[in-house]
Parts: structure tokens; sequence; C-alpha cells
């Protein structure tokens, strides 16, 4: 199993110029390979051998007196591939590769685990030593090295490193969770609750005000000082409330794996969910809210630590009666209110929802017959 380990960087203003342009170089490999690939499909003439394409990429950046590391080069042109890869097998969730920008912020460059030296104090890359925060050990030698900008400014490597699982200690309870915008609902055996998520409304009103000013700014294509400052505000703030998420959702990850050895979630459809909100703050708030990153903490955490994670349909959940398993739209009352027309069970529409999650085994039948059907009305119509 490979996992990432992240620390800061404080590199000197000599070391980031050198970090910079390696970045420079990393987006210039991206677009050269970018545009060869684009000129391969458009041909219909089978891709152009990887060599070749790294060759061109040296030769034109020679030309230009780019001074580039070749290990940047290559892994440039190889995450291109890997990403054409993915597109090809996942069109409908991913969209095809675009040109990458160099005068945004946000860098960053791939390059292999030769060369690099890792102590206490520092971290030496392209034989410079970088002051940083080594605030935990490295299990094992990096497989790969990643060098980021970040919004804020401030430098980061990351290194992908294969770990031994370790299986924790079996509890014998599982969970079924409900992902909401303001909160998480869990069930288990006897019971259901609500998690709610921290709290971004101050952030969110600090960001929206400088984006307010910024939209203004950019209308009238305005590059001064001040418009650079409210951006770099803006990008702290991101930065800022990127932060707070990921803590909350590492702690809350560590706490589902630690006390359940199955943990059952829907699959929601994000892309879809945004498409269909009835209002823009809603699709706002859907976007904001970070999912993605709670799953997908949650499953890497269950893999390592010997547990089961399961993502289910989430068709009817939100309409189906816990109690007597009558499903109908007219069950939810409200956002928050639950009540079945049939048995006049009442509960919290989320913990209601949470507990089908858990009990899916129970009904997924049900569900599919249904399903199915659905689809064969909506076909002859």
């Amino acid at each position: 199993m490979i996992l990432n380990y992240k620390y800061r960087l404080y590199p000197t203003k000599s070391q980031q110029a050198r970090l910079n342009q390696q970045s420079f170089v990393a987006n210039q490999a991206w677009n050269y390979a970018l545009n060869i690939r684009q000129r391969d499909l458009k041909n219909k003439t089978g891709f152009t051998n990887i060599n070749l394409i790294n060759n061109y990429v040296k030769t034109k950046l020679k030309i230009r007196n780019i001074s580039a590391n070749t290990g940047v080069i290559q892994q440039s042109i190889r995450n291109l591939d890997n990403t054409l890869k993915i597109f090809f097998k996942n069109k409908d969730d991913f969209s095809f590769p675009v040109f990458k920008k160099s005068h945004s912020i946000q860098q960053g460059f791939e390059t292999k685990n030769q060369g690099i030296q890792i102590t206490e104090k520092y971290f030496k890359i392209f034989k410079m030593k970088i002051k940083w925060k080594y605030h935990r050990e490295i299990p094992n030698k990096p497989t790969k090295v990643i060098v980021k900008r970040e919004p804020d400014g401030k430098y980061y490597v990351i290194f992908s490193v294969k770990i031994i699982k370790n299986n924790l200690e079996k509890t014998g309870k599982n969970c079924g969770i409900d992902l909401n915008i303001k909160n998480i609902a869990v069930a288990e055996r006897g019971k259901a609750y609500l998690i709610a998520l921290k709290k971004m409304d101050k952030y969110n009103k600090k960001y929206m005000k400088i984006q307010k000013k910024l939209s203004v700014r950019y209308d009238k294509k305005s590059r001064s000082k001040n418009t650079k400052k409210l951006q770099k505000k803006q990008n702290k703030l991101y930065s800022k409330v990127k932060s707070v998420k990921e803590n909350f959702f590492h702690q809350l990850s560590n706490q589902l794996v630690e006390n359940f050895d199955s943990i059952r979630v829907e699959k929601l459809e994000k892309k879809k969910m945004k498409e269909e909100a009835p209002s823009k703050r809603l699709r706002r708030d859907i976007a904001e809210v970070s999912w993605d990153s709670l799953i997908q903490k949650i499953k890497y955490k269950t893999e390592r630590y010997g547990k089961v994670f399961e993502e289910i349909n989430p068709a009817y959940t939100s309409q189906r009666c816990n109690r007597c398993g009558y499903i109908s739209r007219k069950n939810r009352v409200s956002q928050a209110i639950f009540k079945c027309k049939k048995c006049s069970h009442q509960d919290n529409a989320d913990c209601n929802a949470a507990k089908n999650i858990l009990e899916y085994d129970k009904w997924f039948l049900e569900q599919k017959t249904r399903w199915d059907a659905r689809h064969i009305e909506s076909s002859a119509a």
C-alpha cells in the first residue's frame, strides 16, 4: 500500500527561484507533450514514442536556454500519459487534459527519488539543502517526490511511500453513513446520531467579499499591486479553510475506522447533484462540503487497518421508511423530518437514511427491482 507524507519547506529566495524554475520546466514539458498527443489523436496514426517526445522537449528547452532536470521532464510526460489513460477509461467523470499555466501561484513538479537526502534539519534536492519541518518519520524510502507551491505561497514536499498494512483489533460493529451539507448521520446497531460538520461561515463570508472585489478588478483587467494583494489574501483564506476541513476529516475518519469494522456510505454523484440543484447557493454548498475528501480518507484508512469500506447506490435511501420499508417521496416532510405515510414512523430524515444504508443488505433487491422498473418506464416513454 502507498501513502503520501507531506512536509512544509522553508526555502531561501534563491532556492525558491530554483524550485519555481523546475515547476516551469514541468509545465513546459507537459504542454509540449500534450500538443504532440493532440496531433496524434487528430491524425489517428497512433501515439508518438515517449522517448522521442522526451528528446524533443529537451531540445526545445535547450534552444530556449532553460536549465532543466531530466527527471522532472520525464515524469511530467509520464503524468500526462497516465492522465490520458484515466480520461479514456472514464470519459464521463474526467475531462480531457488542458495546457498548464505558469503564471498562477499554485505550481509543482514531480521527480524521481534519486539525488535526494533526508535529515531532521533539511531536505536535499538538486544539491540544495532546504530547511523543513520534519514532524513525523518516513517509514520507508520514497518511491515518488512531489514539490508544491500552494495557493498561499507556501512550499511543501510530498513523498509517496510503500507501507505495510497494520490490522486494527476488530470491534464487532458496523455503521452506515449519510452525507449532508451541514452534518453527517452515522447509524450503528440500535442507534443513529448526527455529527455536525465544521462551520466555515465566517471564512466563506470573508472569501466571498474578497471575490466580489476581485471580480470587479478582473473585469477591468486590472493587474495592479492591490489586485495581487487581494488575490494573495484570498489564496491564504482558501488554504486556511482547506487545512481546517482536512484536519476535521482526518479526525473523523480515524474515529470511524477505529470504532467500526465495516463502513458503508452512499455513492454520491456530486456532478449530477450540482447540475440538478435548484439554487446557486446550494450548488456552491455542494461544491464546498468536500465529501470526496472524507470518503477518500475513510477508504485508504480502512484498507490500511484491515477494515471494510463499501459504497452503495443511493436511490431511495432518503425515501424508504427504516421501520416498515415503505418507499415514497412524500415520506420526507422536510430536509430534517421524515414521517412515514404508511406506519406514521417519525425520525430525523438523515438518521433514517443512515439506518437504511446500514441495513442495505436487507432491501437492495427491492431497490434494484424498483430502479429497473423505473428505467424501463422512462425508456418506453
